[in-house]
């Protein structure tokens, strides 16, 4: 695993706060995230997601092969988690 990425969401506020991740284009990147709700990640422009049970860790894995910037949210409760940048 190239880079690993964990994100908690606890009465709506994510942490680490909101902010830019950047990786490098072919890396494995693993993003983890427990959520005290339950809900659905969704990684944009890589379509990729994952559902949140409550309490729980879930997570997605992919190589990142698209370059840019995408942006990495929960669907029910609409928060932005971070954005990638794959460069």
């Amino acid at each position: 695993m190239d880079r690993q990425i964990t994100v908690t969401i606890a009465k709506r506020r994510v942490d680490p706060p909101t902010g830019r991740v950047t990786v490098g284009k072919g890396e494995l990147v693993r993003i983890t995230v427990t959520s005290d709700v339950a809900d659905e990640l969704h990684v944009h422009g890589y379509d990729l997601g994952a559902r949140l049970p409550a309490g729980t860790p879930a997570s997605v894995e992919f190589r990142a092969e698209k370059t840019g910037l995408f942006e990495v949210e929960t669907h029910e409760s609409e928060l932005v988690l971070f954005q990638l940048v794959v460069r």
